[in-house]
C-alpha cells in the first residue's frame, strides 16, 4: 500500500511545481534579453571594427588598395585571432582585400549599417555589413566593408549572464520551501491539539469539538467534524427510534397469530376451524413481512455497522429478472407487468441483495395498490452519468401532499383499503441513500398513477 501524501509535501509540490514553472519561463526570457544585449554589444563592436578597416583603404596610383596584416586585423576586430573574416569590395563589386567567398547581404546596399547571421566554412557567423566613401569622398566610390565573426564567443558571454541571474532565483526557490516545510510544521499545532482532543473522549461523548481557539483556516475542518457528529446522534437516536417502533409493531400481528390459534383449537366444526385458520395465515404472512422489511431497514439503516458486498452489476438485468419473479403475482391481480430497457448496459456499484430488496418492494407497492386491470412498468434508462430506475403504475395514485412523507417508517395513505405496515417506501429511501442515489415521486401519465424515480451514479 503506497504511504500517503502529507500536507507538508503536497503543499511543497503545489509551491515548488509552479515556481518551477515560472523558473523555466522566467530563464527563457531572462536569456532573450542576455542574448539581445550582448549581441548588440558585439554589433556596436563588429560596426566599429568596419568603420577603422575602411578608414585604411585608400586610392593609390588609380588603384583601390587597403594595406593591413592580419595580425592587425584580428586584434582590430576582436582581440582574438582566428575568430574573425572580413572583406572589402569596391564601387563596382570588384574584390580589394579580404576572404572572397564572404556571404553577401541578403538585402540591397545602402548607407547604414546592416547585420545578418550567415555560415561560413561551415561555422555560423554574425556578419557587419557596411558602405564607406573613398577617403571621405562619395564622389571617388563607395566600398563595402563586411567584417565576421563567429557566435561563439557570443553564446558563451550570454549564458554567464543567465547563470548570474539565475543562481539567485534558485537560491530563493530552495529558501521558500524550506520556510514552507517548517511553517506547516507550525501551522499543523492546533490540529494535534484537535487530535489529542478526540482520542481523549468517550465513545459516548459526541458533543460539539470547541472551536473558539482554533485557527479561522481549520475552524472549517472543526465545523464539518461537528456536523458529524450531529449527523451520527440523529442516526443512533432514529436507530432507537426504530427498535422501538418495530418492537410496538410486532406486538399486533404477533398477538394476533396467539389468539386466532387459541380459537382455532376451540372450533369444533371443521367450517368454522377452516376460517379461523385462514385468518391465522393471513396474520403469519403479515408477521413474516413486517419482520423481513425490518430486518430490512435495518440492514439498510446509515449509522449501524455492516459490510455490502458492493459490486458492478447491470441494474438493467437485475431489475429484469426480478420483475419476471413478480409476474405470477401481477398475472393474479389481472395486471400487466412489464419491462423496458435500451441494450445499453446500465453499471451501478453496490450491493445485489440490497438492491434486489428495493426492487422487490417497488414492485410489491406497485401491484398491491394497483386496481385489476391495471398496469405496471419497470424501466431503467442509461444517461451520461446517471442510471435512472423508474417503476410506474396506473393505480390510483399519491396525493401531492403525501408524497414527502411516504417515504417515513410506518406511514401509509389512508383510504386506500390495502394492507401494509409502511416500511416499502422507507426502506426503498434507506437503500438508494446507502448507494448515493436520488429517489423522487411524481405523478404518471396524463397525471394518474404513481412513478418512483431512483437516480444512480453510473459506475466507473
Amino acid at each position: 500500500m503506497p504511504e500517503p501524501r502529507t500536507l507538508r509535501r503536497q503543499l511543497l509540490a503545489w509551491l515548488v511545481g509552479p515556481l518551477a514553472v515560472l523558473w523555466s519561463i522566467s530563464t527563457v526570457v531572462d536569456y532573450d534579453i542576455a542574448n539581445q544585449f550582448v549581441t548588440a554589444a558585439y554589433d556596436r563592436s563588429l560596426l566599429d571594427s568596419a568603420i577603422d578597416i575602411g578608414k585604411q583603404v585608400k586610392i593609390k596610383d588609380g588603384r583601390i588598395l587597403a594595406d593591413l596584416p592580419d595580425v592587425v586585423l584580428e586584434i582590430l576586430v576582436t582581440g582574438q585571432p582566428g575568430n574573425f573574416y572580413y572583406l572589402i569590395t569596391g564601387p563596382q563589386g570588384e574584390y580589394i582585400a579580404g576572404h572572397k567567398s564572404l556571404p553577401p547581404p541578403p538585402e540591397p546596399e545602402s548607407d547604414k549599417a546592416s547585420y545578418y547571421d550567415a555560415e561560413y566554412l561551415g561555422k555560423p557567423v554574425r556578419v557587419a555589413a557596411l558602405q564607406l566613401p573613398l577617403e571621405g569622398d562619395r564622389d571617388k566610390g563607395v566600398v563595402l566593408i563586411q567584417v565576421a565573426e563567429t557566435v561563439t564567443a557570443r553564446t558563451d558571454f550570454a549564458r554567464q549572464i543567465l547563470f548570474r541571474m539565475m543562481l539567485p532565483q534558485v537560491v530563493l526557490i530552495v529558501l521558500a520551501a524550506l520556510l514552507v516545510w517548517y511553517g506547516v510544521g507550525r501551522g499543523l499545532a492546533p490540529l494535534a491539539n484537535l487530535q489529542r482532543e478526540i482520542a481523549s473522549r468517550s465513545h459516548r461523548d459526541l458533543s460539539a469539538l470547541p472551536e473558539e481557539q482554533a485557527p479561522r483556516e481549520v475552524r472549517p475542518l472543526i465545523h464539518a467534524m461537528n456536523g458529524l457528529l450531529e449527523r451520527l446522534s440523529q442516526a443512533i437516536a432514529a436507530q432507537q427510534r426504530f427498535v422501538t417502533d418495530a418492537a410496538h409493531q410486532l406486538r399486533t400481528p404477533i398477538a394476533g397469530i396467539k389468539t386466532q390459534t387459541e380459537l382455532a383449537l376451540r372450533q369444533a366444526q371443521s367450517g368454522e376451524a377452516q376460517a379461523t385458520l385462514r385468518q391465522l395465515q393471513t396474520a403469519t404472512e403479515q408477521t413474516t413481512r413486517l419482520v423481513n422489511q425490518l430486518l430490512s431497514l435495518a440492514r439498510a439503516e446509515p449509522g449501524v455497522e455492516r459490510i455490502h458486498n458492493t459490486e458492478r452489476l447491470d441494474l438493467a438485468k437485475l431489475a429484469r429478472d426480478t420483475t419476471t419473479e413478480w409476474v405470477p403475482r401481477a398475472l393474479a391481480r389481472n395486471i400487466d407487468l412489464g419491462f423496458d430497457s435500451p441494450p445499453a448496459l446500465a453499471r451501478v456499484a453496490g450491493d445485489p441483495f440490497l438492491l434486489k430488496e428495493m426492487l422487490n418492494n417497488l414492485l410489491d407497492n406497485a401491484i398491491r395498490y394497483t386496481q385489476a386491470g391495471g398496469q405496471v412498468t419497470v424501466r431503467v434508462t442509461p444517461d451520461t452519468r446517471k442510471i435512472v430506475l423508474n417503476i410506474e403504475d396506473n393505480g390510483p395514485g399519491i396525493p401531492e401532499s403525501e408524497r414527502a412523507r411516504v417515504f417515513e417508517r410506518f406511514h401509509r395513505v389512508l383510504g386506500t383499503g390495502v394492507e401494509g405496515c409502511g416500511l416499502g417506501l422507507a426502506i426503498v429511501r434507506e437503500i438508494a441513500q446507502s448507494h448515493g442515489a436520488d429517489t423522487a415521486l411524481t405523478s404518471g401519465a396524463n397525471g394518474k398513477g404513481t412513478v418512483v424515480r431512483v437516480a444512480f451514479p453510473q459506475a466507473t
